[in-house]
C-alpha cells in the first residue's frame, strides 16, 4: 500500500509577524522542494551580491535597505498586497523607535485582512491597547459585581460608558478570559500567546495609559484614596539588575493582598517604575 506524502506548502508571508522567521521558512521550503536551490542561489536569484550577507539577515546579525527589500520581493516573486506586506513588515521588525513601530503597523493592518497580524489586532491586543479590559476582568470577581454595563460604567467612575462595557464583555469572552454563567461571568485563566515582535509594542502602549490614568488620578482622588511616592538615588551600574529583580520580587508580593474570588470589594492599580536619569559618558 503506498502512502501518500504530505504536500509541503509555501510559507505566505501574510502569515508572519517576522520577516527573518519568513525568510528562513521560506528558504527551508524551497531547499525541500528544489534540489539545485541554495542559499547561494537565493542571493544570486534576488540580486543580492553576498549570500553571507542574506545568511547574516536571517540570522537577525544585520538589517537590510529599501534596495535590499526589493531585490529579495523579486527574487521570491511577491506581488501586490504580498509585496507591501513583506516592505512593511521589514520596517516594523527594524523599527527602533515606537513612533515608527506604531506607524508601519499601521500599515501592515492596512495592507491585508488576511494577514495574522490583522486576525490578532482584531481581539486578542485589544488586551493591551484599551485598559479597562484588564480592570473589567477583575471586577467580574468583586462579591457584588453585577453585569449591568451602567453599573460597571459607574464602579468605573465614568472613566468607561456602558457600551464600552458590554464591548468588554464581548471581547473578554471571545478570548476565553470570561465564561458565562447562571449568575453572569465567571473568571478563566487561559493561556495568551503573543508574538515578542508585537507584543513589546503593545505592552508600552497599555503602560502608557496607566501612567495618564495614573497623572489623572493624582488630581482626581483625595490623598487617603491614594498613594503616589518616588524616590531618587545614587547607584552603582553593577547593582542595577539586583534593583530590577528586587523589584520584580516586591511585585510578586504585593499579590498577596490579592482577595479571594468572590470577596474583593475594589480594583486597584499599582504602576512601578524604574529608569535611569543619568547616562555614562
Amino acid at each position: 500500500m503506498s502512502i501518500e506524502e504530505k504536500k509541503i506548502q509555501e510559507p505566505d508571508v501574510l502569515q508572519y509577524t517576522n520577516y527573518r522567521v519568513y525568510l528562513r521558512d521560506y528558504y527551508e521550503y524551497k531547499k525541500k522542494t528544489s534540489r539545485a536551490f541554495s542559499l547561494r542561489y537565493f542571493a544570486e536569484k534576488s540580486g543580492i551580491s553576498s549570500h553571507a550577507h542574506l545568511k547574516l539577515t536571517m540570522d537577525g546579525s544585520r538589517n537590510i535597505t529599501n534596495v535590499t527589500i526589493n531585490k529579495l520581493i523579486r527574487g521570491i516573486g511577491l506581488e501586490n498586497r504580498r509585496a507591501a506586506y513583506f516592505e512593511n513588515l521589514v520596517f516594523f521588525n527594524q523599527a527602533t523607535s515606537d513612533v515608527d513601530k506604531k506607524l508601519y503597523y499601521a500599515q501592515l493592518l492596512k495592507v491585508s485582512s488576511r494577514s495574522r497580524l490583522r486576525k490578532l489586532d482584531q481581539a486578542q491586543f485589544r488586551l493591551f491597547r484599551e485598559w479597562h479590559h484588564s480592570v473589567i476582568l477583575e471586577m467580574v470577581a468583586m462579591k457584588d459585581f453585577s453585569t449591568n454595563p451602567n453599573w460597571v460604567s459607574k464602579r468605573l467612575r465614568g472613566l468607561v460608558s456602558p457600551s464600552q462595557v458590554e464591548d468588554s464583555f464581548k471581547l473578554l469572552l471571545e478570548l476565553g478570559l470570561l465564561v458565562k454563567t447562571a449568575g453572569g461571568y465567571a473568571q478563566r485563566d487561559p493561556m495568551i500567546t503573543t508574538d515578542d515582535e508585537v507584543q513589546d509594542m503593545m505592552v508600552k502602549q497599555y503602560h502608557c495609559q496607566m501612567l495618564r490614568l495614573g497623572s489623572e488620578m493624582l488630581s482626581a482622588l483625595p490623598a487617603c484614596e491614594r498613594d503616589f511616592s518616588a524616590v531618587s538615588f545614587g547607584i552603582r551600574r553593577d547593582k542595577f539588575a539586583d534593583l530590577k529583580k528586587h523589584i520584580q520580587l516586591m511585585r510578586k508580593e504585593l499579590l498577596d493582598f490579592s482577595a479571594k474570588q468572590g470577596e474583593a470589594e475594589d480594583v486597584v492599580q499599582v504602576n512601578i517604575q524604574l529608569f535611569p536619569l543619568t547616562r555614562g559618558l
